[in-house]
């Protein structure tokens, strides 16, 4: 995003914070350049070209995971559905790499909340304390990695197999329920993958260039990225632990999907974070595309749902529009890249049901509140944590 759309949204410091007025002008300035760049990309929807053919890919592994899952009679099938959407990228090489980061850090996670479930003591508190813990080492050795996929993977599948300790004994199996849906998500990806890369040769199929992923900085352990990091980090441990408080005593049906929010929200390149001026605008602006692509994914979903019914000859062919359009946006424009990105995850959290398929509208109205209920929280306690940190500096 540039200066001056960060500057629209107004977190620099040299625009006014108290001025109701001035909100809404930022409200209405984000909203006019992300609905201008979304309806720029929708124009520019083909179906030849290497755009159409990464979102043929996309789809192609999509189907064939949520086809598996059937096969299987895994639950969470829209776990292994996102699994195999969020692994697929146009090259190969990083195809492969994000899929075997996905894989470790999947079982990586498994197997630690494995050997710390028993620190929890099957109590409420300890529960919470060891969820809050996970999430803000997981979030802080996150930021600044090279292997920053691996260890946001391994904090997602510790938080979401402890999370069930509350209302299962049988921790051995829910771990390796979550390791196969990713498996068979990520197996579905690469094998699609593998397919186009070894057919491009021969069928001259067209190449997207892929985009470059941001490199850390060079030293993320300087005082100045240690503190960063942790400030990052701190606000999801604390949101996590109270939300696991509360799940105890009122359970929530979305709280797999607050979980994940939570932790995947941070997850800012940290060379951006370290910019004066642009680490809040850059958490900021995350949440307000993250929010953004659920909405509009969620519109979509909410249309298809009635209309599909319980029958996968319709279902499939409704979830094949939405991960194309996913896809296409993802690919597009950088500054409605993260909008794709969070529109294609929402639309498979809200629109592929656990079990069989399914038109209710009642699971998926709970998954997305899941998600907004994870953004409010998050955002509610760093507004909080923020304004704890400028009384703290100005009485000093």
């Amino acid at each position: 995003m540039t200066r001056r759309a960060i500057a629209v949204l107004g977190y620099t410091r040299s625009i006014p914070t108290d001025c109701p007025r001035m909100h809404r002008h930022r409200l209405t300035g984000f909203l006019a350049r992300s609905f201008g760049l979304l309806a720029t990309e929708l124009r520019a929807l083909h179906w030849r070209g290497p755009r159409a053919l990464l979102a043929a890919q996309t789809v192609a592994s999509v189907l064939l995971a949520v086809t598996l899952a059937d096969g299987l009679r895994l639950t969470d099938r829209w776990w292994v559905a996102i699994s195999a959407y969020v692994v697929m990228r146009a090259d190969w090489t990083t195809s492969w790499r994000r899929g075997v980061q996905r894989m470790v850090g999947t079982v990586g996670g498994a197997a630690a909340c494995l050997l710390l479930v028993h620190a929890s003591r099957g109590s409420v508190s300890g529960t919470a304390l060891l969820l809050a813990l996970i999430t803000g080492v997981g979030v802080y050795m996150a930021l600044g990695s090279t292997r920053s996929y691996g260890w946001l993977l391994a904090t997602i599948t510790a938080c979401l197999i402890l999370a069930e300790a509350t209302s299962t004994q049988t921790l051995w199996g829910a771990a390796l329920l979550r390791v196969a849906d990713v498996a068979v998500g990520t197996a579905a990806c690469i094998l699609i993958a593998g397919l186009v890369h070894l057919l491009r040769p021969y069928w001259n199929l067209p190449r997207l260039d892929a985009a470059q992923e941001e490199s850390p900085p060079l030293d993320p352990r300087t005082r100045k990225a240690r503190l960063r990091r942790i400030w990052q980090a701190l606000p999801a441990a604390l949101s996590i632990g109270m939300l696991t408080a509360v799940h105890a005593l009122y359970p929530m049906p979305a709280f797999p999907q607050m979980l994940v929010t939570i932790v995947v929200l941070p997850m800012i390149p940290l060379r951006t974070l370290l910019q004066r001026d642009f680490g809040e605008a850059a958490v900021g602006l995350r949440m307000a595309n993250r929010l953004l692509g659920c909405l509009l994914a969620a519109v979509l979903a909410f249309a298809l749902l009635p209309w599909a019914g319980g029958h996968p000859a319709l279902f499939l062919p409704a979830l094949a529009v939405g991960v194309w359009l996913a896809s296409h946006i993802h690919s597009g424009h950088e500054d409605t890249r993260y909008v794709g990105l969070q529109f294609g995850i929402a639309f498979l959290m809200v629109f592929v049901q656990d079990h069989a398929w399914t038109g209710e509208l009642r699971p998926a109205l709970m998954r997305l509140a899941g998600i907004l209920g994870g953004v409010l929280m998050l955002a509610v306690l760093r507004l909080a944590l923020a304004r704890l940190r400028r009384l703290w500096l100005t009485h000093r």
